[in-house]
């Protein structure tokens, strides 16, 4: 069978009406749904590695110990691993060259704002899953920040309502892919 060397690269995404992944950046996600929880647990048992930021790291360390994980830190100047988490500073190190030399082929964008960044920035993102939660912070974590650049299109593939209170599931496929 043929092997295909496609690296898919898919952010998911839970997020307020407003935009907000967060009341800030070391809350832990505690306000989406029991339907978005089943949907993300499902989705990233498919993936070979996940990617957060050092701020979401801390939040969720205990939830992502087993699993392979990737935490971007601008702390590093090289590689380090303890167990299966890496810790790597992707300014510094070859990010999707990494990912090659590991083999992985599935790789889950999980957070926060500077990450997601990085993969729209870097036109590396695939896909993008964004549970819409039928809440208002007004303030917050962004889904996306850091410095500015162009504006990226998406088309929509899909929008499912999770549950009866209103929450929205979208899937969006990147334009530039």
């Amino acid at each position: 069978m043929f092997k295909t060397n496609k690296i898919k690269y898919t952010a998911y995404v839970a997020a307020s009406i407003d935009g907000r992944i967060a009341k800030d950046s070391h809350s832990l996600n505690t306000w989406t749904s029991e339907e978005d929880w089943n949907f993300f647990q499902h989705a990233i048992s498919k993936v070979d590695v996940v990617v957060v930021g050092m701020n979401t790291y801390k939040v969720v360390e205990k939830r992502l110990k087993k699993r392979k994980t990737i935490v971007f830190s601008s702390k590093y100047n090289s590689i380090k691993t303890i167990g299966s988490v890496t810790f790597l500073n992707p300014a510094k190190i070859n990010f999707q060259k990494f990912i090659k030399q590991n083999d992985f082929r599935n790789v889950a964008i999980l957070g926060g704002p500077m990450v997601y960044t990085y993969f729209l920035q870097n036109k590396i993102l695939n896909e993008l899953f964004v549970t819409i939660e039928p809440c208002v912070f007004t303030t917050g974590t962004p889904m996306f920040s850091g410095i500015k650049f162009k504006k990226h299109k998406f088309i929509l593939q899909s929008v499912k309502k999770l549950n009866q209170n209103g929450t929205l599931l979208l899937k969006y496929k990147n334009n530039a892919n």
